[in-house]
Parts: C-alpha cells; structure tokens; sequence
C-alpha cells in the first residue's frame, strides 16, 4: 500500500505542490525503514571489478582480474588502514546500490587506493610490504582496480548501452563500440581502454573484438596497432590463446575429461583461428611470433594426448588372439578405468579430425586413427568367432568383450561399424 501510495504521489508532484510535499515524507519514510548497507558494502563498492572476478584456473585471462580473496584483501585494506572512514560510512549508508551516492563512495575508494600505492611507491619497505599482502602481481592489479573505481560512472555508463553478452558482433554494434570509445579516448585513455576489454568479454567470439581495433587504428594488420595502447586488446586475445593451450598438457583420464580436454582443443583452434581471420596477424610480428609459437605448442601437446591411444587399447581393449593351432584364444575383460581410458582417448581422437588441419596434426590424426579402427575391427572379427564357438560362461565373455570393442567403435566415431560388429554378434550365438 505505501509503494502505491508513493507511486501515485510521485506521479502527481510535478503539478500539485501537496503531492509533493507527501511524496517528500513517504521518501523520507522509505529511509527510515530501509537497513543499512552493512556487510553488502563491500559488494556495493566493489562492484565495478565483479565482471573480472573469477578463478585463473577455469576462466581464461581476459574475463579474469581478481580473485575472491583480492577482493577481501583490498576490502580489509580500506578497512583498517587507508579509507577507515569511508567504510563506516558506506556500511549505516541506507541507499540502495542504484543511488549515485554509491558512485562516489566507488571513486573515493578509487582516490584512496591510489595515494596509498603512491606512498608505497616511494617508500621501499611500503612497497615489500603491499606485495607481501596482495603477491607479486599486487601492484597491476591495483593499478586496474583504482581505474575501474575512479571511472566506474564513465565506464559503467558505457557499457550500459551494451548486452550483457554479444553473439551477433555485427557491423552496426562494432561501429557502437568504437564511437564509445573515442567519446572518452582524449579525456581518459586509460577507461576507453576497458571500455574495449570489458566488451571483449561479453563477446560469446572474443577475437572479434578485432574488428573494434581495425576501425580505431584505421588498419587491418598489426604493424602500427601493436605499438599503441590497442596491444593491451590483442594481447588479451593471445593471453586467452595461450590459456586453452597451456590447458592440453595432461592426457585425459577418462571419457569426461576427454570431452572436457576436447573442448579446450576447440576453443583454442577458434582462437587461433579467428585472430587471424579478423586481423593481420604478421608472422615476424610480435603477436605473429606469439601466436605461432602457441600454435606449435598446442600441437605438439596434442600429439602426446593421440601417442597415448596404442598403450590405452594394450589396456581397455579385449583383443583375443589366435594361436597357432588357429584357435581363438580369449582375453580377459579389462578393468572398467582401462575401458574408460581407452573411450576417452578414443573420443578424443575421433572429434580431433574436425580441427586436425588447421591444427596441423592431420598425418598424426590419420596414422593413430587408422591404427585404432584396424585394432578395434580385427578384435571384433575374433570376438564374433568366438561367441560362435564357445558356449556357457566362454560365450558369455566374448559377448561381453565384443560389447566392449563396439562402445570403443562409438566412442572414436565409428558409428556402423560398431552397429555392424553387434548384429553380427547377436547372429553368431542365434546359430551357435
């Protein structure tokens, strides 16, 4: 009944002065009501680093700034030492979030970082002791904190005209996005630059953001874009190229982690691929360099993960032999790690063809793929002969196996093949 009341005040109080007046006191009743910040303070304050708050280890670098606990540590910084008083107060502040006095207790915050790195920059044994509290990156992520929260109202109002995320990066927003940044680019270098790497992140395809940097630097290649402050964008790009690729080392253990590891594999070959759709990449550049040096070495992580594929079918799959006789001599089921291992290297071998050029690991791809299909095909024709010329528990082992190598011909993508090895196994004991 009060918010309608205060509605219908509101409406009225620009032509009757007693509308006013009352819509005044339900204001002021609102206030008196309404708790005080308290502990959300903090995340009121901070609020304009939210968007780079993450885990390094899950999030690539361009959507990551600061962690939980460099929150809680600048937070408790300003606490107790630098911007005491500023916090008391934000905390009895009864406003909500949206009101602007939160837009200056952000640039006080801003302002109160800001000496307190200066007076450590000066003083040696200050500067030891800010590392000591925030690590040895401390100091830039500081430096991209005070910026955020000096210009929060610049660039939070930027960034407003913007979706939350972007699938269609097409000409028209492009073209939004660089206007928004030569609207502040003379005045303040320094947020028009996070204007472009805030956008970067809501970018469901990040390198796009190239095509921002080719209208902002009038060029289509690097040459001149990657002497200027633009270099911070393109090295973002390749921060998060390396990410995926860094992220391949460790061949997966099981089929889920294989999905996982296959995943980066793909973001990764978008990265790498899109930068140099979308821009000029220059091989002697410095991004060129950079960019092909990840290149390799995402390849060669990749070809290790394949090398595994032998050794994890020596394990996980069935293969019966035939002895000399000519008889078909049964192995024994593997464990269901072995099995889980082989499906995931397998998966992973397969769902590789799809990037295997552009990765350049195609001759890799081919030779370890042809091995798995030859293994896999050659145990099932025996697993076949032996469901036909075995009987009770034998038969039902090699029916088993045979189960077993037809979910591996899944798994890698042999789709009928596997359909073909288990009809013929349901053929083989109907006639046995």
């Amino acid at each position: 009944m009060r918010a309608n009341l205060q509605a219908a005040t509101k409406a009225a109080s620009e032509d009757d002065p007693a509308s006013a007046t009352l819509n005044g006191i339900f204001a002021e009743l609102e206030l008196s009501i309404r708790k005080p910040a308290g502990d959300l303070a903090k995340a009121y304050i901070l609020s304009p680093l939210r968007p780079l708050v993450g885990d390094s280890d899950l999030v690539p670098p361009s959507q990551f700034r600061f962690s939980t606990e460099d929150l809680s540590k600048i937070w408790g910084w300003m606490g107790r030492h630098i911007a005491s008083e500023l916090v008391e107060t934000a905390k009895k502040c009864k406003q909500p979030e949206t009101d602007p006095i939160w837009l200056d207790f952000r640039r006080q915050a801003g302002d109160a970082l800001a000496d307190a790195v200066r007076k450590a920059d000066r003083v040696p044994k200050d500067m030891t002791a800010l590392l000591k509290r925030f690590g040895p990156d401390g100091r830039a992520m500081l430096a991209d904190a005070i910026v955020l929260l000096q210009n929060c109202e610049t660039i939070g109002s930027a960034m407003s005209e913007l979706p939350e995320r972007i699938e269609d990066f097409d000409d028209d927003l492009s073209l939004k996005v660089m206007k928004l940044h030569e609207e502040m680019v003379d005045s303040n270098a320094e947020a028009a630059l996070w204007v472009l790497l805030l956008t970067m992140g809501r970018l469901e395809h990040p390198w796009q953001i190239f095509r921002v940097v080719k209208r902002i630097g009038r060029r289509d290649d690097d040459l001149m874009v990657q002497k200027t402050e633009l270099a911070a964008v393109g090295d973002a790009v390749l921060g998060d190229t390396g990410f995926f690729a860094s992220r391949l080392k460790q061949p997966p253990q099981t089929l889920e982690e294989a999905k996982a590891s296959y995943l980066l594999f793909d973001r990764f070959v978008a990265f790498s691929t899109g930068m140099t759709q979308e821009f000029g990449i220059r091989k002697d550049g410095r991004w060129g360099r950079s960019l092909f040096g990840l290149r390799a070495e995402a390849s060669t992580n990749v070809e290790k993960i394949l090398a595994k594929v032998p050794l994890a079918l020596d394990a996980g799959l069935p293969e019966p032999r035939r002895g000399r006789s000519g008889r078909v001599i049964p192995a024994q089921i593997p464990p269901e790690a072995a099995i889980d291992k082989a499906e995931g290297l397998l998966y992973f071998l397969g769902r590789c063809r799809e990037h295997a050029t552009a990765a350049a690991i195609a001759s890799t791809q081919k030779r370890y793929a042809d091995l798995a299909e030859k293994r896999m095909q050659e145990a099932g024709e025996l697993l076949v002969d032996l469901v036909a010329s075995s009987e009770g528990q034998n038969r039902t082992t090699a029916q088993d196996g045979l189960e077993i190598t037809a979910r591996l011909m899944d798994t890698a993508g042999l789709s009928e093949p596997a359909s073909l090895l288990r009809r013929r196994g349901v053929a083989a004991a109907a006639a046995a």
